[in-house]
């Protein structure tokens, strides 16, 4: 990828609004960024939807390099089996970017065993076993397998049938995450839209139209956004808002 790619990305990022200090104690700062359609769509049913182009994608990943952790939901993973860590960045800055904290939300432990986020840390010493943040009714048996491939399982309350963002920002907070960047599925950005823990919204929007059989990431009227800064990446118009 040209290198202006990877200086427009980088610039980009630097001109955040950065949190002030104390403005969230006890819990993280939360970034929530997510890729939508023309037509508001975020994912498919079941099965993966590409819509980030390359210049947005590497806006994307300078993003996550930017932050403590990175969270998404168990039908994010089962989906999409991401890795949730830097990859498309300048390729001089990756042996020395520190990969973010993978984060993922799954009430009834249904990660997969092989799930990239739990095979690739074993071969890259780089990148970190996941958090997986679970309810009280979970398998203790699959508790067991996934602690003794290394991931950290944390058990907090639920609340008709999901997890209480609230508990896991606490827990996430107690464990030293400061800044938490959440990227999805459309479930988790729409309890955290819900919530009103964003101090950052940030989304790409790219130019495909989905139709009506796509997952939409806003299925109920919300409040409008502060919208702070636009930019054109490739083809992609991303939006930064508050």
């Amino acid at each position: 990828m040209d290198d202006c790619v990877y200086g427009q990305a980088a610039s980009f990022v630097s001109q955040l609004p950065q949190p002030s200090a104390g403005s969230h104690k006890g819990r993280p700062a939360v970034t929530l960024t997510f890729a939508q359609s023309l037509d508001g769509k975020v994912s498919l049913p079941s099965q993966q939807l590409h819509l980030s182009g390359p210049e947005s994608l590497a806006m994307t990943h300078h993003l996550r390099a930017a932050h403590d952790a990175i969270l998404v939901g168990i039908e994010t993973v089962i989906c999409d089996n991401p890795q949730l860590n830097v990859r498309h960045m300048h390729p001089s800055q990756l042996p020395v970017v520190e990969n973010p904290q993978p984060v993922v939300l799954d009430s009834r432990l249904r990660i997969p065993s092989t799930a990239r986020l739990l095979t690739t840390p074993q071969a890259d010493s780089r990148l970190k076993m996941p958090l997986i943040f679970t309810g009280p009714q979970h398998d203790p048996a699959r508790r067991a397998m996934l602690e003794q491939m290394g991931a950290q399982i944390i058990v907090v309350p639920c609340s008709e049938g999901r997890l209480q963002i609230d508990e896991v920002m606490r827990e996430l907070h107690h464990r030293g995450v400061e800044s938490l960047m959440v990227e999805g599925g459309a479930r988790v950005i729409q309890s955290f839209l819900a919530s009103g823990l964003c101090s950052t919204i940030i989304v790409t929007i790219a130019p495909t139209y989905v139709g009506s059989e796509g997952v939409s990431a806003f299925p109920l009227p919300c409040s409008s956004l502060e919208p702070l800064l636009y930019q054109q990446f490739g083809r992609d118009m991303v939006m930064v808002a508050k």
